[in-house]
This record gives C-alpha cells, structure tokens and sequence, in this order.
C-alpha cells in the first residue's frame, strides 16, 4: 500500500472516529458540539439580548421551538425572562437548557403569542380572537370598552388619550404584590379583567391600551429604588430611599416625535383606587433616573418635560406665592376630592402646609411629596 493511501485510510477513519463520538456526546447530552463550538463567538451573554431575540421571533409570528446558544447567563435570569419579554407579543412557556461546552449553552425555548396580541389584531384589524383563547376574548372586551368610553372619538389629541387611559388604570387596578399561585397579576389581563396587578400587569395594560389607541410607546424595565414608591394618606415629606433595589416595569410613550417616561404603577399610590397621582407622567431621563434605572442604550432618550402632565396644565410653579394662591383658590371652590399641583426651586415646610388648613372650607388637607428640591408634586386630600 502505498504511503499517501495510507494516510487516507488514516485521516478517514479519523473523521469516522470523530463522527462517531460526536454524535455519542449528542446522544447522551442533547448537545452539537460543533454547534457549541461555532456559535461560541455570537452566544448571547446578557438577558436582555435573548428577550430581544425571542421578541423578535414573535413579532414575526412564530410560535414554539427557539434554539439560542447563550453564555455566562445565570439560571435565575432565566427564570425571570418573561419579566423581561416585551409584553404585547408573547412569552416563553418553558425552557431546556443543555449543558455547558465550549462555555456555551443551548436553550431551547417552548414560546406562545401572548392574549395581548390577540386583542390587540383584534381591535386594531378585526382579526377574530380563536375560541381557544377565551382571556383573550374578555380582555378584548375589556379593552373595546375602555377605549370606547374614555376616548369616544378621534378628536382628542395623543395627549388627551394618555391621560384618560392612564387614569382609568390607575382607578380600576389595585397594586398587588405579587402571587406564585395568580400568573395574572403580572399581565395586562390581571390590571383590566381582574383588576389587580404588579408593575408589570400595569405596564402591560398601559401598552395595550396605548397601542389600541394609536399612541406609540415602549414596555421598559429596569430596577427602582426600594422605599421610594411615593405613599398617599396621611404621610407627609419627602419619601426616602433605601438601598435596596427592586425589578420594575414601566412605558415609554412618544408625543409630537419626542419620548416621555410613563410610570402607572407609582402613580397608583399604595394601591389606592381612589387616589389618581400624576407625578410619574411624562417625565425626562433626568427626572426619572432620581429612582428609576434602566439600560439607556435598549431604549429611547427622552430629552426633556415638554409634554409633562402639569407643564401641560399649567399647575407646576416656579414660586410659594404662585402655589399658595392657586391651591387656595381650588380649595376654597371645590374644598374635597384630591388637589394636584408640582413646584421648584423652593422649600416646602411643614408650616407652609399647615397653612393650608386655615382655608375656608377646607376641613382637613393630607399630603405626598414626590420629587427632588427642583421637582416635587404636591397632593392635596381635600374633605
């Protein structure tokens, strides 16, 4: 035999002989080492990029099996992803991981269209909503109903959407805090069926009826400061932070070519459904990152306070005098209900809120602040 057919036979039955155990390391593992090894370079190493990547597979309809080659993600974010999902398409129902090689791991994710999306092709094109999806059906009712009520017609302005649509939610959902046992609470369909939701029911729920609208905007999430959240009743002062930090959701929403944060949960003060706050309505980047953190780089800049509720208004003051006057002229014509106003660049006192009190026909005046020295929203509870 000659020497180069020798060395043939030799580099065949080397590659037999790596076939072979290849494809044994798949059997016993589920694992492609070449797969592994040729995805290793674009694996995706943050949490973040494989909700993306599910996302974008449901935006282009598909359902079922995903395969993503992930590395260094921890376990527990991937027990939190539909935390992360964005919320109007769908979620994952389960996942497989396979074990690590090549420091890489394949994931194998089971995901299904949200009822959200449902609805949402429902209202938005007629699309019929499948007899197997009866949420789906009530939460389109739901969301028919409060649109149709609280918007009627075309006529009112992006704006005038957003804060009807927020202030329903913020009325008709109680904040939860959170339930193994109630997957609901964290949908759009626990905020508006149900009516009890975390922060995500609540993003949820704002999105869909947003978008169902015509408004754009965008799910976020990121962390919050623990304690921050602003509380109603008789608490009085500034709120304090503590260092602890929480996972939240909340929206982005675009006005006039220009984004805003919108946060719905917090405008819920400790979940009171008769209490409507608005000191999280359109605020900057600057403004909300006093509490709020998220990933700047996966979201919209928002630049300024331009559609800021109490800009738009007119209640937010530069001046005490200014503020004085107005909250003394609402009181003294409407002395009950809930008085919102917003003031910098001055003090608020113990002695100037006391003051209050010697409103004629103001019985009693409970107060929340929110905000730092250059923005803080005063909320008056009128009796």
């Amino acid at each position: 035999m000659k020497r180069w057919q020798k060395i043939l036979i030799e580099l065949f039955v080397g590659i037999v002989v790596i076939a072979v155990v290849l494809k044994l390391v798949e059997m016993w593992t589920g694992i492609n080492p070449v797969d592994n090894l040729k995805n290793r370079s674009t694996a995706l190493t943050d949490i973040n990029e494989v909700a993306a990547a599910l996302t974008v597979e449901l935006e282009k309809g598909k359902e079922g099996e995903v395969v993503l080659f992930i590395k260094d993600i921890p376990e527990e974010d991937l027990l939190n992803i539909n935390y992360i999902m964005s919320n109007l398409e769908g979620s994952v129902d389960s996942y497989q991981v396979h074990t690590k090689l090549f420091g890489v791991r394949r994931v194998v994710f089971q995901i299904i269209r949200s009822d959200n999306s449902y609805v949402y092709d429902a209202y938005k094109n007629g699309a019929p909503i499948p007899d197997d999806r009866p949420e789906a059906r009530k939460l389109y009712q739901v969301v028919k109903n409060v649109i149709d009520s609280q918007i009627g017609n075309q006529s009112m302005t992006e704006f005038q959407r957003e804060v009807v649509l927020h202030d329903y939610l913020v009325e008709n959902c109680t904040y939860s805090f959170g339930s193994d046992k109630n997957d609901n609470e964290y949908r759009a369909y626990g905020a508006l069926v149900e009516q009890q939701a975390v922060c995500n029911g609540y993003a949820e729920a704002m999105a869909l009826l947003l978008s169902c609208a015509g408004v754009e905007n965008r799910y976020v999430v990121g962390t919050v400061n623990s304690g921050s959240r602003s509380a109603s009743g008789q608490q009085t002062g500034q709120s304090t932070v503590s260092g602890r930090r929480d996972n939240h959701a909340w929206n982005q929403v675009k006005l006039n070519g220009i984004w805003y944060h919108l946060d719905a949960t917090w405008d819920d003060p400790v979940g009171d459904k008769e209490i409507v706050s608005h000191a999280y309505f359109n605020l900057s980047d600057e403004m909300m990152e006093r509490d709020h953190v998220w990933n700047k780089e996966k979201y919209e800049s928002c630049p300024d306070m331009g559609w800021n509720y109490y800009y738009r208004k007119q209640i937010y003051f530069e001046n005490a005098r200014d503020m004085d006057e107005y909250v003394t002229r609402i009181a003294m014509g409407r002395p009950y209900g809930v008085l919102e106003c917003a003031y910098a660049q001055f003090e608020m006192t113990n002695t100037t809120l006391q003051g209050l009190s010697s409103i004629p026909g103001l019985k009693t005046a409970y107060y929340s602040t929110v905000g730092d020295f250059r923005f803080s929203v005063l909320t008056l509870y009128l009796n």
